[in-house]
This record gives structure tokens, C-alpha cells and sequence, in this order.
């Protein structure tokens, strides 16, 4: 009967990791993001809500190189859209920045929209996100940008 129970569980939690992963045709995406910074995108899904947003990116006016990740959280109900899906995201991280004054840590909270294709593994979003560098100066920080990723 122990046996049973755990097999059970072990189908259940294998059902609902698949189904995140049937709705993009995997839970890893990467692409790019172009705005500011500009660069390499990836994003990581744990479950049907919440997600890792990571970036690579640079901005050659300024020459700086940040990387950044952010932990978001999505809601699926708010725009329904008659094919594919297009959640709300949110959510808050951390990244750093090296530029020719040195290593740079900001925190930034994020506030993004996604469209998942029907039949594709692909998304494409829009996102701006607010930050406060914290290290070695305190200033404010503004990103945005527009992307898409092709998940595997």
C-alpha cells in the first residue's frame, strides 16, 4: 500500500511537470532581449507560476556588461487571448554590473507581459524593471525590453 501511495505521488508530480513543459515544449527557454540591457535571455520554469528570468546583456554607450537574475510570478487570468496565452509577470531580483568603474550590485523588482505561443516553443515579452544600485554607489536604475525565447 506505501508503495502504491508514493507511486501515485511520483505520477502525479510527473503529470504536472509535464504540463508545464507540453505548454512550451520545455522548461528552458533562451533568447534575446533588446532594449536595455541588450543581450542573451533564459528563462527557467519550476512549476505553472513561477519562473527564474536570467540576462546577459550589454549597453555599448555606456560599456557595461550586467548580469541579473529575477524570481517572477505569473498570472494567466487577467488577458484572455483566444490562442496562446498572455500572463502578467512579476517579480524581484538581483544582478551586477561591470563597468570601467568597477563591480557594480543592484536589486530591481520587475513588471513584464509574455505572449506564449499555441503550436510553437516560443515566447515574447516586454518588460521594464525598476532597480537601486547598491554597491559601490546608490543611484536609481531603469531597464526595459522587448524579446523572445525558443524553448527546449
Amino acid at each position: 500500500m506505501k508503495s502504491f501511495r508514493l507511486l501515485l505521488i511520483a505520477a502525479a508530480c510527473a503529470a504536472f511537470v509535464g504540463t508545464a513543459q507540453a505548454r512550451m515544449g520545455g522548461n528552458f527557454g533562451l533568447g534575446f532581449i533588446a532594449g536595455l540591457p541588450s543581450g542573451l535571455s533564459g528563462k527557467l520554469w519550476l512549476n505553472n507560476t513561477n519562473a527564474v528570468d536570467m540576462i546577459l546583456g550589454f549597453n555599448p554607450s555606456d560599456d557595461w556588461l550586467q548580469v541579473r537574475a529575477d524570481y517572477v510570478w505569473h498570472e494567466f487570468n487577467l488577458f484572455p487571448v483566444s490562442s496562446g496565452q498572455l500572463p502578467l509577470y512579476y517579480g524581484m531580483g538581483a544582478g551586477t554590473e561591470i563597468s570601467g568603474g568597477g563591480l557594480g550590485l543592484l536589486a530591481r523588482g520587475v513588471v513584464g507581459i509574455e505572449y506564449l505561443f499555441p503550436r510553437a516553443p516560443l515566447d515574447a515579452f516586454f518588460e521594464i524593471g525598476p532597480g537601486i544600485r547598491v554597491f559601490p554607489r546608490t543611484d536609481f536604475d531603469m531597464s526595459a525590453g522587448l524579446g523572445m525565447r525558443y524553448y527546449f
